[in-house]
């Protein structure tokens, strides 16, 4: 007997920080202690272990993942008056349609060719249905069966890019007017993207002459720093790495440790347990990312 299987992808998006960007972040947590007993290896691998539980948690709180990923949905929709045919993505922003198919039979559905004839906002896609895989005759449009009344509904397949880039330095040299990432997911033309490289971060713009996918990313101007392998390079609103700095520290004020807070008026000193003050922290991390929160 034969099973139906989703053709609909569900994304996982990769940590929102590097083990870097959070130590160089002002958080004042002590992060020696992650693993009793542990080396600096262990203590780094936890840290990691927190940073993404914290990225799942903004996930979570956002419904839908923020950084870029290639994303696969299936859904019925109908033709609408304009001639056009509508899509409302899970995710947002959206980057690029990188594949289209439709038809009103499940297994006869017609590819479109050239996905780039749709036109891609932030929340949708909008397919001119005057311009796909259309053959004509003296009677008109022949689709073999698929409808060409205005409300019918119609099968869609549909593979695009959406969120935003967010990946590591493969090479960096200063001087140079080009580096190599090591995903290019969510990269384009004409994007401006900051490394974070502690007092050696800056802002690159990618050039008009960048072909989508490639990880070779030619720039604007030439790179003012050196950066090694593994810095973050990401397009990701600042907001929203906050964010993810707030979240790791409240994962990490969990642990209950007892810290020392200091106190302008009434009493000078206090000992305080961390976990008291973890709600402050996602409260923050909470008003950061509601811009960038997805609706259902």
């Amino acid at each position: 007997m034969a099973t139906g299987v989703s053709s609909i992808t569900h994304q996982f998006s990769t940590p929102y920080l590097t083990l870097a960007e959070f130590k160089n972040a002002p958080t004042g947590i002590d992060i020696d202690n992650l693993v009793v007993g542990g080396n600096a290896a262990a203590q780094d691998a936890e840290l990691s272990n927190v940073i993404s539980r914290a990225s799942s948690w903004i996930d979570t709180f956002c419904n839908q993942v923020l950084a870029a990923t290639t994303e696969t949905e299936s859904q019925r929709t109908r033709i609408k008056a304009d001639g056009t045919i509508v899509l409302h993505p899970r995710y947002n922003p959206v980057v690029a349609l990188t594949a289209f198919s439709y038809g009103d039979v499940i297994n006869q559905m017609v590819t479109v060719s050239d996905p780039s004839v749709a036109w891609i906002e932030d929340h949708q896609i909008i397919v001119p249905y005057a311009s796909l895989s259309t053959t004509y005759s003296s009677q008109g449009p022949l689709q073999f069966g698929f409808p060409m009344t205005a409300g019918v509904q119609t099968f869609v397949k549909y593979t695009y890019v959406n969120g935003y880039a967010n990946t590591l330095i493969a090479s960096a040299t200063a001087s140079a007017t080009s580096l190599t990432v090591q995903d290019a997911t969510g990269i384009y033309a004409g994007q401006m993207l900051k490394i974070y490289d502690g007092a050696n971060s800056e802002n690159v713009t990618v050039a008009s002459t960048y072909t989508f996918g490639s990880t070779t990313v030619p720039l604007t101007s030439a790179l003012a720093y050196t950066h090694s392998a593994g810095i973050a390079i990401s397009a990701l609103p600042p907001a929203v790495k906050q964010a993810a700095v707030l979240a790791t520290t409240a994962f990490l004020k969990v642990r209950g440790d007892n810290s020392l807070t200091m106190m302008v008026s009434s009493h000078p000193s206090e000992s305080v347990a961390g976990g008291q003050h973890i709600g402050e922290d996602l409260a923050i991390a909470q008003e950061l990312l509601l811009p960038y929160r997805r609706i259902r």
